[in-house]
């Protein structure tokens, strides 16, 4: 039940649900219950990546509130989706380390955080309260600043994001990386190349919270446009 201080809080402050705009201090039940995972696991490449759902809908409208319009209230929502989708991906593993794809400048200027693996410890969270121990190491790091993506190719998205990652340390296994949306898959597959390249553990595959539809209008890498992909 609302307690007397929320209604206030609603009224003073003016703070609604930032998919249907009904008045509350975070999204409300009907969007939340609307927007439910739909995990799927498929191979891209030689990597089994799970997604939590198809980028339309009302998945698109949170996801873009969420990554482009600064709705952090949305933050257990997106993570809910990602930990559906790492769990369909590991199975009965029980224990995993996630792996965050890392953020380029501009999206950390532009974002005012480090989106992915802010995104990576919600996600922890979530995965601890169905039993599994997850580890967050934001081990990857950019060897140098990609291009954006959203109006690439997919052989230039491939040719972009190529050899643009390297690993700081070795993560213990087993480990999952883990990005928001997907796309070609370039990005999330020099993530496991570089993983791979620093020394052997298992790597279960990747996931990410939502996967582009083919054809569909590109997502974007910053506020003007909508979200980086990979």
């Amino acid at each position: 039940m609302r307690g007397w201080w929320q209604a206030a809080a609603d009224l003073v402050l003016g703070v609604c649900c930032p998919l249907c705009g009904a008045p509350g201090l975070h999204p409300c039940r009907t969007c939340v219950a609307a927007v439910a995972p739909d995990p799927v696991v498929m191979d891209v490449g030689d990597v089994p990546v799970a997604v939590a759902g198809v980028h339309r809908g009302l998945r698109r409208e949170a996801l873009l509130a969420w990554k482009v319009g600064g709705a952090a209230s949305l933050d257990p929502v997106i993570a809910h989706h990602l930990a559906s989708a790492v769990v369909c991906l590991i199975g009965d593993v029980s224990s995993v380390t996630l792996v965050p794809v890392p953020s380029t400048r501009r999206s950390r200027r532009e974002r005012g955080r480090e989106l992915v693996t802010d995104l990576a410890a919600s996600t922890a969270r979530t995965l601890a309260g169905v039993g599994v121990d997850a580890q967050v190491r934001p081990v990857l790091r950019l060897r140098r600043q990609t291009r954006d993506q959203h109006a690439l190719s997919r052989g230039d998205r491939a040719l972009n994001v190529a050899g643009s990652m390297a690993a700081a340390a070795v993560p213990t296994g087993p480990v999952v990386v883990v990005d928001d949306v997907l796309t070609t898959g370039a990005t999330l597959l020099e993530a496991v190349r570089a993983l791979s390249a620093s020394g052997a553990f298992p790597i279960l595959g990747a996931a990410a919270v939502v996967m582009a539809q083919p054809g569909s209008t590109p997502v974007a890498s910053h506020p003007g446009d909508g979200l980086r992909s990979g």
